[in-house]
């Protein structure tokens, strides 16, 4: 597959419903090479044809994108087609399939922090940072970017004892681009692609991750 070919294409996934020759007319590609690049993501049905309409799932623009990547695309490429609002949107509807209460982009104002995704789920919570990276990184760049995640996790259990009354916290990290690396002292690291298998599992597999939890008035970690 020519990978510039689907990014070409990918600007048109925003709109749920189009028909192919507005793609042609625009594109200057061919009917044949436009279905031909759009077939993994047909036969996966991220996108279904019905006569000459495409219709793009939730999750289609990621897809593509991993599949761009695959192919060869750099991660410079990609970014410039898709954006962070659709790596977040992708991680956060998964989220909320698997029966999580979300919570976007929160925020503490005192001290002032952030994280992507909060996702709530019977007596535990993801604590989620989606990553674009341009480049794979070092151990040790990213031992740092675990370290500042687990941090975020404990002053935000110390800082919303009502909302997360009883409950430990999992710091995580979800990356658009794959790593070899699939855990830094017990933090998950998350390529997008296996993100829906993950969380399908997650409660089976407690034990592998570190926890964040609150105790006789202390925070605590534990793997």
């Amino acid at each position: 597959m020519n990978y510039q070919i689907l990014l070409k294409i990918v600007p048109y996934f925003k709109y749920k419903f189009l028909d192919i020759d507005k793609i042609v007319n625009e594109s200057k590609l061919s009917r044949s090479i436009i279905l031909e690049a759009l077939n993994p993501l047909i036969e996966e049905r991220y996108i279904t044809v019905s006569g000459g309409t495409l219709c793009f799932r939730e999750g289609s623009i990621i897809m593509a994108s991993i599949l761009a990547l695959k192919f060869g695309a750099s991660l410079e490429e990609v970014c410039k087609v898709v954006s962070w609002q659709d790596f977040e949107n992708f991680v956060e509807k998964i989220l909320i399939e698997y029966g999580y209460r979300t919570f976007r982009s929160f925020r503490l104002k005192g001290p002032k922090l952030e994280v992507d995704i909060l996702a709530l789920k019977a007596d535990f919570a993801l604590v989620i940072d989606c990553k674009q990276w341009r480049r794979p990184l070092s151990s040790s760049a990213l031992n740092s970017i675990v370290i500042k995640q687990v941090e975020r996790a404990k002053i935000i259990l110390s800082k919303e004892k009502v909302l997360l009354q009883n409950m430990f916290l999992i710091p995580i990290i979800v990356t658009l681009y794959p790593s070899p690396i699939k855990f830094v002292n017990g933090v998950p690291i998350v390529p997008v692609e296996m993100f829906k298998s993950f969380v399908s599992e997650v409660d089976g597999r407690l034990s592998e991750f570190l926890k964040v939890y609150f105790k006789d008035n202390k925070i605590f970690t534990i793997i």
